[in-house]
């Protein structure tokens, strides 16, 4: 801004540089009065062509002092976070141990983040150039963004690991549940994608007067294979169901982190068109845990956004730093700071306008939840607790998003909520050769035919 106005008071000088002169002869054609006039107002021309090029100077000058205290800001800014990055490094197995003495045997979100970060460190040189610039290394991107796809392609290129299409294999019976338009009713949603067969999730729809409005609820991690459904059930496809693994197993956080759910959408736009979706209806989109990476996922795809509208996402206890939220997009996303699930990414998530994370101190001590899996913090029981701790709340952040998630539904409303079971499909067997072929095979290679 000082730049530019140093150069429209140059700009101003010249002009007034080149005012016309009045000739000496026009001059003694006036009365006195006149000619003095005239001689003032060109003194004044030339006074303030003069006062623009000094301004312009000045401000010229100010603008070198202002571009040097930024440049100046920047670098103390670089490299305090340099040293308080490289004191968390070296900090870090000592704050390891305090995690793990004091929350319940596991890392809190931010060492989690840390560990990855700080990973190639501890692996020596020349690992430790892997880091990004923010924590000690020579690239520009983040180690975890980096991460998480190699080694994806590495263990599908060492056929360890095998991401197949995902396909709906049936819907179960249509069931109607009651829905305020609050957070809290987003997680009794989730509570119930829980309880569901493994593999499946739920898509909720509330038909309105000029359109309908779904909500598309994606389980955490599930250990438990497929299962075999038959009364209520409508199965959808003819493909082979044999061997067909569960979705929401390991592999799929691999498939959420490594490979952006791609094997996963075409299922959901049919889980969507079974529900009754149309071009242009409104989709909100929830996740718990390994469901959230999903979630933020499906709302960045660009073949899923040109049929469907997401207005709003949720997700609890997810990972998802990684990823960003689109523009049309409202997101709500609850942590629990001794979580380490949601450090997993190696990075909080970003600051953005449509983009609210609250985070919230540790579980409430009132409640046992139990220390299994990934612990107390992680349990979806322990989110709903923070979900209602956002009832009357005076954050402008979270006021605006409890206002724009209940304007989407308006009063209470109710909804029909159906069940699609989803299965990965089972890696194709390798064909042994036959050994009365091989013999064959053998004896034209010696006596090809004639």
């Amino acid at each position: 801004m000082l730049t530019g106005a140093g150069a429209e008071l140059l700009d101003g000088a010249s002009i007034l540089l080149g005012a016309p002169v009045f000739p000496a002869a026009m001059l003694t054609l006036g009365t006195l009065m006149m000619r003095m006039r005239v001689l003032e107002a060109v003194r004044g021309v030339a006074e303030a062509a003069a006062a623009c090029g000094v301004r312009a100077g000045e401000t010229g000058a100010l603008a070198a002092k202002v571009a040097t205290a930024r440049l100046r800001y920047e670098q103390t800014e670089s490299v305090v976070g340099y040293g308080i990055n490289a004191v968390r490094g070296s900090l870090l197995p000592l704050g390891v141990m305090w995690d793990l003495a004091n929350n319940g045997g596991r890392p809190r979100t931010l060492t989690t983040e840390d560990m990855i970060n700080q990973l190639p460190r501890f692996l020596g040189l020349p690992f430790g150039l892997l880091r990004d610039i923010e924590h000690g290394g020579v690239t520009e991107e983040p180690l975890a963004d980096r991460l998480y796809p190699q080694l994806t392609d590495f263990l599908q290129g060492q056929n360890l690991l095998y991401l197949a299409p995902i396909e709906v294999l049936g819907e179960g019976r249509e069931r109607f549940v009651e829905f305020d338009g609050s957070v809290e009713s987003l997680v009794d949603l989730q509570k119930l994608a829980e309880r569901e067969p493994p593999g499946s999730l739920l898509v909720t729809r509330f038909d309105g007067p000029h359109d309908n409005l779904y909500v598309l609820t994606i389980p955490g991690t599930q250990a438990d294979p497929l299962e075999e459904r038959q009364g209520g059930f409508r199965r959808i496809g003819q493909g082979p169901r044999a061997g067909m693994a569960n979705p929401w197993d390991g592999t799929g956080i691999v498939e959420a982190m490594g490979n952006d759910s791609r094997n996963l959408i075409p299922s959901i736009e049919e889980a969507l068109r079974e529900s009754g979706a149309k071009d242009e209806d409104r989709v909100v989109v929830t996740g718990y845990s390994q469901g959230g990476i999903h979630a933020v996922n499906i709302v960045n795809d660009e073949h899923l956004n040109t049929m469907f509208s997401f207005p709003y996402l949720s997700t609890f206890g997810s990972p998802t730093g990684r990823t960003p939220v689109p523009k049309g997009t409202h997101a709500l996303q609850l942590e629990d700071g001794k979580d380490m699930v949601p450090g997993t990414d190696g990075s909080p998530n970003a600051e953005e306008r449509n983009r609210l994370t609250v985070v919230f101190d540790s579980p409430d001590g009132t409640v046992e939840l139990g220390n299994d899996g990934f612990g107390e913090s992680h349990k979806l029981e322990n989110y709903e607790s923070h979900a209602k701790e956002l009832r009357g709340s005076g954050d402008p952040g979270v006021v605006e998003s409890l206002g724009l998630l209940g304007n989407l539904f308006g009063r209470s409303r109710q909804g029909r909520v159906r069940t699609f079971q989803l299965g990965r499909r089972p890696r194709p067997k390798a064909k042994l050769p036959n050994k009365n072929e091989s013999k064959r095979e053998g004896l034209e290679r010696i006596a090809p035919a004639h």
